[in-house]
């Protein structure tokens, strides 16, 4: 009861707590067990929370022995569902005795049709990286299969979590989900060698894995890339004639933007330096006049600044009472999460789902103690209450409408001081920009001439 009840709220405060909730091949969690859901480790608690709410079963959950301390939150955690593995580097070597219970208690868990979500790289880091992964999850797999004879059905998903920024409100999630592995597929390597069909299998889990993430070697590679999505990835975008919102055409072009970046550091590593620099350069140069990259998506003319400004003034002014209604009635559940979160870790991969989570109760309570002192002190009743109640999240949105209204009207008042006032600065801005749209789209071409099947379409076309 307590795990349905969460999980109903939960899908409603994903819905909330991103702006942007997408999922690739949903088709494929509707599976019946027996599964085992392997997953992407970015974001903590968060991660088996967006996946969870995909699926209709109830499922089970591997998770590090170090969650379940004495009192509620053991209780907590063995009541939706959670099973502890001890980690050597958590219990060290003591633990072997109590895994085997662990993966004794997961084998008939999977004989008898059930779902386990397993994240087998072990720890949780906000990278937009896959780590080594360990080879429980094979282990458990073939361990279940091998109890059955290979005739349980057992099935692997694979799936990539990705966040376009883990820890802030109003973000986008993508969600990944690939085709299943078939263990019994790996019968006749573990009856050779047990051992090695458990590495066989954890490479291909990692292989799925690394195709449904965002995958970057090197913090390095991951800053290079950020910086071409936020100059080059819009073009991108235009030019293939893509919806503005297709967040998995983004995540194919991001993939390709990685592959090439791969492609010239190891062919042309002096051309990927000098790229890294120029884009550097460019980047802190609009943070200098106060600009963002998508503020050259499309460059206003001066009437179109001057029309612009004129219906962001009577917005922003007519505008003005509901938004301020909107602050008062949501300022402190909104900020209380954020507060509470800094208090209770200083992990910033905690800090999503934990705002998620305490904003699921701090909206719903500040909501009914309004509606409880208006009616107390101002006599509101019957439909009026009701419709004042339900102002109150409308306008909770309105307000982020609002604020990002002003932060577009504040870069077309930049762009309108620029052209009055400072034009050079524009123009050594816009020399910039087109170098570098020049530079990326030249080895955009050599990339894609790089490949024979490219290069024999160019040529029939």
């Amino acid at each position: 009861m307590l795990y349905f009840l969460l999980k109903t709220l939960f899908r409603i405060a994903l819905r909330v707590f991103f702006r942007r909730f997408t999922v690739n091949n949903r088709h494929l969690l509707f599976s019946e067990g027996p599964l085992i859901v392997v997953s992407n480790h970015p974001n903590t608690l968060m991660d088996p929370i967006v996946t969870a709410s995909l699926m209709k079963q109830n499922i089970y959950f591997l998770a590090k022995s170090s969650f379940f301390k004495p009192g509620i939150q053991g209780w907590l955690f063995h009541r939706l569902f959670m099973i502890p593995v001890y980690r050597r580097e958590d219990v060290g070597d003591g633990g072997t005795a109590q895994n085997d219970a662990t993966f004794s208690k997961c084998y008939e868990f999977l004989g008898k049709g059930g779902t386990l979500m397993v994240f087998p790289e072990g720890n949780s880091f906000m990278q937009r990286r896959l780590r080594p992964l360990k080879t429980g999850t094979a282990r458990i797999g073939l361990g279940a299969e091998s109890q059955h004879g290979f005739n349980l059905g057992l099935r692997i998903i694979p799936v990539g979590v990705n966040y376009s920024d883990p820890s802030r409100f109003r973000s986008d999630v993508f969600v990944n989900v690939g085709e299943p592995i078939h263990v019994k597929d790996f019968q006749a390597a573990y009856a050779d060698d047990p051992f090695k069909a458990s590495h066989a299998l954890t490479d291909e889990i990692k292989e799925r894995l690394e195709a449904l993430v965002i995958h970057t070697e090197t913090d390095e590679e991951d800053a290079l890339a950020r910086q071409v999505e936020a100059v080059y990835q819009d073009k991108l975008v235009k030019e293939l004639d893509l919806a503005p919102s297709e967040p998995e055409e983004r995540f194919l072009i991001t993939k390709g933007i990685l592959q090439s970046i791969k492609y010239f550091e190891a062919r042309q590593p002096e051309r990927i330096h000098s790229l890294r620099s120029e884009l550097q350069d460019y980047l802190q140069h609009l943070e200098s006049v106060g600009l963002v990259p998508d503020a050259f998506k499309r460059i206003p003319n001066r009437r179109e600044v001057a029309w612009g400004t004129v219906q962001t003034i009577l917005y922003l002014f007519f505008g003005f009472p509901f938004y301020l209604f909107g602050v008062v009635h949501n300022y402190l559940p909104y900020l209380l999460p954020a507060k509470i979160a800094r208090m209770l870790t200083k992990d910033i991969e905690f800090y999503a789902p934990i705002m998620m989570t305490i904003g699921m109760f701090t909206f719903p309570i500040f909501y009914a103690l309004i509606g409880w002192a208006v009616h107390a002190w101002l006599g509101l009743s019957g439909w009026a209450l009701v419709a004042y109640l339900v102002a109150l999240p409308v306008t909770g949105f309105f307000v982020l409408h609002y604020w990002h209204r002003i932060q577009i009207a504040r870069s077309n008042w930049i762009f309108f001081s620029l052209f009055s006032k400072r034009s050079t600065v524009l123009h050594s801005l816009l020399e910039q920009r087109t170098r570098l749209m020049t530079a990326l789209e030249q080895a955009r071409q050599e990339f894609l001439a790089s490949f024979p099947e490219n290069t024999a379409e160019t040529k029939s076309a």
